[in-house]
């Protein structure tokens, strides 16, 4: 099947009103554009005494996730969210709090020098220049730590995306709307031509639209099998290929 047609059905699939009509995509950063470096942080582990692998993380990690997510979603930071999530991930295979809570400083120390979420999977740049090709305006609303912009530059996501809001920037971060609300204004974009992707039901697709746009549910492996509420999709790809299919269609 050629590009051409694995956009159509990709729109087919998502459906037609989903991406009908839409000026731009907005974006979440991490496990939605970039993902955890599961080997990177295994490794960072068994430097600290913890026998662990890649894959018992990356399979652990719903469990990270809907710690992160309820914290947020009771109003906690994002800070003490991202400790969280490594005290969960860990948990998950059984390591004990104190323990886990231990490796989190040199975990901080490689974040900070360069984000632990820095894979981009297979696809997702040629996807994003067919987008910006295509005139799709594109921008990442993130809760983050205010290196975003160093980040999709060493990952060589930068040029295609106009804006980047920043949560540690705006002093405001998901799932208010208003840090939605920010990028749309930057992007000069309604709310109602706009769609949000990102890999948190509560935090991502709820607050999204609370600020008025259409969203769809990032899930490569299947943490939210259950999930209903919105479009799930495995990859950022299908996504933007779907929407500039209708983008051109217009």
């Amino acid at each position: 099947m050629g590009a051409l047609g694995a956009q159509r059905l990709g729109a087919q699939r998502l459906g037609a009103a989903l991406v009908a009509g839409l000026d731009a995509v907005l974006l979440d950063a991490g496990n939605t554009l970039v993902f955890l470096d599961h080997e990177a942080v295994a490794e960072l582990a068994r430097a600290g005494g913890l026998s662990v692998t890649a894959d018992a993380l990356r399979r652990a990690e719903s469990v990270a996730k809907r710690r992160y997510e309820a914290l947020l979603t009771a109003g906690g930071a994002h800070e003490d969210g991202w400790s969280l999530y490594f005290v969960a991930l860990f948990g998950a295979l059984g390591v004990g709090e104190a323990e886990a809570r231990a490796l989190v400083p040199a975990l901080r120390r490689s974040h900070d020098a360069l984000n632990l979420w820095r894979r981009v999977p297979d696809g997702v740049a040629a996807a994003l220049a067919r987008a910006k090709a295509a005139g799709v305006r594109l921008g990442v609303v993130s809760n983050s730590e205010g290196k975003l912009d160093a980040l999709f530059a060493h990952v060589g996501l930068a040029e295609y995306l106009e804006c980047v809001v920043d949560s540690a920037h705006e002093g405001v971060r998901k799932p208010d709307a208003e840090i939605f609300r920010r990028a749309l204004a930057r992007l000069g974009v309604d709310a109602a031509r706009a769609l949000y992707v990102g890999d948190l039901p509560t935090v991502d697709v709820e607050g999204a639209r609370g600020a008025g746009l259409r969203a769809v549910l990032v899930d490569p492996l299947g943490h939210y099998a259950q999930y209903a509420d919105a479009p799930r999709v495995a990859s950022v790809v299908e996504v933007l290929d779907a929407v500039v299919a209708a983008h051109l269609a217009r």
